[in-house]
């Protein structure tokens, strides 16, 4: 895993956390926005890379998961793995 992809996670993980525990404040409250903006985001880019995902082999739902989760990033191994720039 790429240090970019362990990045998201922690985002991901910080950004729960204060989701769950700090709900009511604004840090909980600006938490789940960013998280929903996120989530809406990566839907976009599955969307968009879905024929990538299609044509990269292997699994088609991992692919299309790690490009929910990791966007770009994801799309960037495809793309290498395919001798893409």
């Amino acid at each position: 895993m790429s240090v970019g992809k362990i990045v998201m996670v922690v985002l991901y993980a910080v950004l729960a956390g204060l989701a769950i525990t700090q709900g009511d404040t604004s840090a909980g409250i600006w938490a789940v926005r960013v998280l929903g903006i996120l989530a809406v985001v990566h839907i976009i880019e599955t969307v968009v890379f879905f024929n990538l995902c299609k044509a990269a082999g292997g699994s088609l739902g991992v692919n299309l998961l790690s490009v929910f989760l990791f966007g770009v990033l994801h799309v960037k191994e495809l793309k290498a793995a395919q001798g893409e720039s």
